[in-house]
């Protein structure tokens, strides 16, 4: 097995390949964890911390579809090799199988412009595709009536969603203030500017005490300690039992945060 392993190794190397960069897709605003390609290689699928599922159209690198009825980290995406069924796995203990309905799925592709990445920017476009992708294409509507844009998307309330937009359905509106507080969120985060690498996976807010736990991830000292305590002796990230308690001072990391901090202060 050895002589073969080495001389795979030797065959690779003398026919040689080369990797050109694409692009870098964006849509997150937490570390991705996992990603998919469909069948056909129009599609890429992405899970992350933030417990949302992304599909992007790899020709137009357009958002198709955001999904976020995952409660934890998303860790796992997998498509048919035949058809365009998808199945998304999370630390929540569930995976959700989802069927892609092709007439929403031309529309979707038909659009021509991507969202602008700060919700607040969007037109009143961006915010029709938004809810298209939210499975609330019957909105569409009622909000361009409204005029709607990304601010005034972001400030909606019950109260102007029954009075203003007259939406009667309650479930309808609180499935729409899920997805606006689910926005405001990652708005909140894209306009921080913070980034990932110092943010605790836990808290999802600014480290002050990093340590590091046995898988090998940097967590938020107080945060990771209450985990512990409640007798979870899983990763957060990972899911897996965790090999060992004791937590590290992660003081390399605590320096780049204060520099960062004293940079971006002034």
């Amino acid at each position: 097995m050895e002589q073969l392993s080495c001389g795979m190794r030797s065959r690779t190397s003398c026919i040689g390949f080369e990797l050109k960069y694409k692009s870098t897709l964006s849509g997150h605003c937490a570390p991705a964890l996992a990603c998919a390609f469909s069948h056909d290689g129009q599609m890429l699928v992405s899970g992350s911390v933030d417990k949302s599922v992304i599909v992007y159209d790899t020709n137009t690198e357009n958002i198709l579809h955001t999904l976020t009825q995952h409660t934890r980290y998303v860790t796992t995406c997998a498509f048919a090799p035949t058809t365009l069924l998808l199945a998304t796995g999370s630390m929540d203990k569930t995976v959700n199988i989802w069927q892609f309905d092709l007439e929403t799925l031309g529309q979707a592709r038909s659009l021509e412009d991507q969202p602008k990445q700060f919700p607040e920017d969007w037109s009143e476009e961006d915010v029709s595709s938004w809810l298209c992708a939210q499975g609330l294409k019957d909105l569409v509507g009622v909000f361009k009536m409204n005029n709607i844009d990304g601010k005034e998307l972001l400030n909606l309330t019950k109260e102007s969603l029954a009075d203003d937009l007259k939406i009667e359905s309650l479930g309808l509106r609180n499935k729409v203030l899920r997805k606006v507080e689910e926005l405001r969120t990652q708005a909140k985060s894209l306009s921080s500017g913070i980034p990932d690498e110092f943010i605790c996976p836990i808290t999802r807010e600014l480290m002050k005490e990093p340590v590091i736990a046995s898988d090998g991830y940097s967590y938020e000292k107080e945060a990771m300690e209450n985990w512990i305590s409640k007798k979870k002796r899983t990763s957060p990230m990972t899911n897996l039992v965790l090999s060992s308690v004791v937590l590290t001072p992660n003081r390399t990391l605590k320096m780049a945060i204060n520099r960062w901090l004293e940079t971006h202060q002034k």
